[in-house]
């Protein structure tokens, strides 16, 4: 496949103007890195990063997954694709996954204050199978709105967003010694009281990332059978179809549901009941995407060069069925 000339020149000074620009880059609500028991593991490290869609300085990789039924909502665009190191864990851990919108910093907004919703974790053997994905945390509404079409307390806006974009789970005990996919994933309803499915411009707004980690020890805890991504939710789930302004001690149109039903299936029993938030140590690594030499658009990948163009090959997901074991991080 080739691109077009004019595309190509489109793209080659978009690389060049980004010498003098920066971008809107950092992926949108997604992790920029992972802490064990408060340690820093790194930016990027262990996380296998969606793809950016389009070039420096305009693409970003921090869209949504809005088809229920793409193979994206595993584990977002390029999920597929194996990260050359992993995270070390043992059960018990402490893991606090730190979500960013623009850049790794303290004043970074985290996520747009509109993008109220629920955030879940879930955790598979890697590589995936069919039902393998099982929820060990979520967390929904936890306070209802004061005022007429308030939107109440979420834990994307009230609560990760709100903590520096934190979000926190622990490594179930006695979980057996392998390696796992952490699958941690926000919600935004702000448009989801008509369902992409019906109207493509709207629609509830999924931001998967996973993490991959080797789970250490001699526990003998294996998971049981789980979800499938895609597949664990229905396009008429109504936690996927919602009118997030319902959310509130008095509604001012009927009907308008007040209660929230968390999407995919129950915590699994084996997972912490409590989960507590730890204090975190020094960030490692950097705080800024500098730049990025490869995009896709409508499944085409473009590489580029010191500022040109150098191809394109068309994406599709491959998910391997057999593990090959990336180099560990310390």
């Amino acid at each position: 496949m080739k691109i077009r000339s004019s595309l190509a020149a489109v793209a080659a000074a978009s690389i060049a103007l980004f010498e003098v620009a920066q971008a809107h880059c950092y992926i949108y609500v997604s992790r920029k890195s992972v802490y064990v028991n408060g340690v820093d593991s790194g930016t990027f490290s262990g996380i296998r990063t969606p793809a950016y869609n389009g070039p420096p300085p305009y693409g970003f990789a921090n869209g949504p997954v809005k088809d229920l039924d793409s193979i994206d909502m595993r584990c977002n665009v390029l999920g597929d694709q194996q990260v050359s190191h992993t995270i070390q864990v043992k059960p018990g851990d402490n893991v606090t996954m730190e979500w960013h919108h623009e850049a790794r910093t303290a004043t970074d907004d985290i996520i747009a204050s509109s993008h109220h919703g629920p955030a879940m974790v879930y955790l598979s053997p890697d590589p995936p199978t069919d039902n393998s994905f099982v929820k060990i945390w979520e967390e929904g509404k936890f306070a209802e709105g004061e005022g007429p079409r308030a939107p109440g307390k979420w834990a994307t806006t009230a609560d990760i967003a709100a903590n520096g974009g934190r979000m926190n789970v622990r490594i179930p005990k006695g979980l057996k010694a392998g390696f796992y996919l952490i699958r941690a994933e926000m919600i935004g309803l702000h448009e989801a009281d008509a369902s992409y499915q019906k109207n493509p411009i709207r629609g509830a707004q999924f931001y998967p990332n996973c993490v991959q980690v080797e789970v250490l020890g001699d526990g003998d805890v294996e998971l049981p059978e789980g979800v499938s991504f895609p597949g664990a939710y229905k396009w008429d789930d109504p936690g996927v179809v919602y009118d997030v302004y319902c959310s509130t001690k008095t509604t001012t149109t009927a009907p308008c549901t007040t209660t929230y039903q968390i999407p995919g299936p129950t915590v699994w029993s084996g997972a912490w009941p409590d989960t507590p938030s730890v204090e975190v140590g020094a960030m490692t690594g950097a705080t800024k995407v500098t730049s990025w030499d490869t995009w896709i658009v409508k499944s085409v990948i473009t590489s580029a060069s010191a500022g040109q163009v150098v191809g394109t090959s068309t994406y599709e997901a491959k998910w391997s069925s057999t593990y090959h074991a990336p180099t560990p991080t310390a």
